[in-house]
């Protein structure tokens, strides 16, 4: 029952911008936040960011945590929903890169990855079948030229040629999707 009063106070402090409360409440909490980052995280660098961003997070959203659970079950929540933008985030660039043209779709200033993963389904889902295809044999199946030359029955030239077409198909589309 005391933890519960000294947390509901805590929580009270940190509502009300106490600074002793803050640097008491980090101390605690860091430390837990980021064991349970680390196993689900390699990099010691993204876990660090991770959890800076959950802690940040936690202290903005502090009005409105109504004690129904305890702080350590909400802030781990928080930390769940940050390594899972995370990986979100991480995929979702690993995927455009894939595409020859990744580069110039990464530097438009996009807010969320959700964006640019839509804004590509959005432009493939507009291309000719043939032409998505290639595009989907190429840069998601990872296979090589003569390999789809062999599977469509035509000439390594003339499958990087379509390539070639189905590349420059994909950045007009896309340039068209807000």
């Amino acid at each position: 029952m005391q933890k519960e009063i000294s947390e509901k106070r805590l929580v009270q402090r940190l509502k009300n911008g106490d600074p002793q409360a803050v640097k008491y409440w980090f101390d605690h909490y860091y430390p837990q936040l980021f064991s349970l980052a680390q196993n689900k995280i390699g990099s010691f660098r993204d876990v660090e960011d991770v959890v800076q961003e959950t802690m940040i997070n936690c202290l903005k959203k502090i009005h409105v945590f109504r004690c129904d659970s305890s702080l350590k079950t909400w802030m781990m929540a928080v930390l769940r929903h940050e390594i899972a933008d995370y990986y979100r985030k991480k995929y979702a660039k690993k995927a455009i890169q894939i595409l020859p043209l990744g580069k110039s779709l990464l530097s438009e200033k996009i807010q969320e990855s959700s964006e640019v993963e839509l804004k590509v389904k959005q432009a493939l889902n507009k291309m000719l079948d043939r032409r998505k295809s290639l595009l989907l044999m190429k840069y998601v199946d990872g296979m090589g030229v003569r390999q789809i030359a062999r599977i469509m029955g035509k000439t390594f030239k003339s499958v990087e040629s379509d390539l070639y077409r189905a590349r420059e198909s994909f950045k007009e589309i896309y340039a068209t999707i807000d």
